[in-house]
């Protein structure tokens, strides 16, 4: 356990005042951890608080230190300790059982008492959860006791995954719909005559694609695939299609496409096709959870222009 140094009147090293009137776990813990509460050391002078212990760096415990060695170097260290400076404007050693905020020192029971069910600690926390007894040591104002917590609070907070699954996802290069047409861009179709609409498919443009971010010691996969492409066929009407669509082949005449087509334009003009590919987003995690991400949408355009049928006499 790590103490505080300070000025003022020397006093015991023990917990025994910020003990008094807890029970059976305050004994717990004085039995259990019999020497969590003492510093290694000689007593020095301390303020007013709870625990008074000495910050050790080398040549700085007490003792005079060295002052060289074999090859007559200097060996004395100033040490590089971090130290937070309390209200009292005296110093404790930062160490990871410090929370800053608190000013309280949490530290795991070497031994852990009973828990589970209608067993509560010594602040009355209901110990029938996930988490672990951890000796509560603080410096100010007087408190000392074993206290249940699912993390110390100063251990910090575990990744969140859906964090996690976006960074993945902004690792991943999602596009639109590669366009083809029949009739292809750039030729004519004429007045009710079938128009076949696909993509060429590619983990960019229809996936599924995937990515993985970590943290924490937590990894998160997200994976992407579209779920349908919408088709605005500039007339106000659209097409929804939740296959990349079918190529056409000319052998297929006048059909309409099996999953992906338009049965054609009413008038003669230029129309221009929008493609809106939806992106479902999902996201597994290293430890077993899983979730969705809100979908992703990136769009195409493509050209089509339409006549009539000329009848020469």
């Amino acid at each position: 356990m790590v103490h505080h140094e300070g000025v003022g009147e020397p006093r015991p090293r023990m917990l025994t005042r910020a003990a008094r009137g807890l029970f059976a776990f305050v004994v717990a813990m004085v039995l259990l951890l019999p020497g969590a509460a003492y510093a290694d050391g000689p007593v020095t002078s301390c303020s007013d608080v709870d625990i008074c212990v000495v910050v050790t760096t080398p040549g700085h415990d007490g003792s005079p230190g060295k002052t060289g060695d074999d090859n007559g170097s200097n060996s004395h260290d100033s040490g590089k300790d971090e130290k937070c400076t309390l209200s009292d404007g005296s110093e404790v050693r930062c160490t990871p059982e410090f929370n800053r905020q608190d000013h309280c020192y949490y530290e795991l029971a070497v031994q852990q008492p009973p828990h589970g069910p209608g067993i509560h600690d010594a602040y009355g926390n209901d110990t029938s959860g996930p988490g672990a007894y951890y000796v509560k040591d603080c410096v100010i104002n007087d408190v000392g006791a074993l206290i249940w917590l699912a993390n110390p609070p100063n251990k910090p907070a575990p990744p969140d995954p859906a964090v996690l699954a976006r960074q993945a996802l902004s690792k991943m290069k999602l596009l639109g719909a590669d366009i083809r047409t029949a009739p292809a861009q750039g030729k004519p179709g004429l007045i009710g005559m079938p128009v076949w609409m696909w993509t060429i498919k590619s983990d960019q443009t229809w996936g599924p694609q995937s990515a993985t971010a970590s943290a924490g010691g937590l990894s998160v996969t997200a994976t992407a695939h579209v779920s349908g492409i919408a088709w605005g066929m500039g007339d106000g009407h659209t097409i929804t299609c939740t296959s990349p669509g079918t190529a056409y082949d000319p052998s297929f005449g006048k059909r309409e496409s099996p999953d992906c087509g338009y049965p054609g334009y009413t008038k003669v003009g230029g129309y221009s096709i929008t493609a809106t590919s939806t992106w479902a987003v999902t996201w597994a995690a290293s430890d077993g959870r899983t979730g969705t991400l809100p979908d992703e949408t990136r769009t195409a355009q493509a050209q089509a222009r339409v006549g009539e049928l000329q009848v020469v006499n």
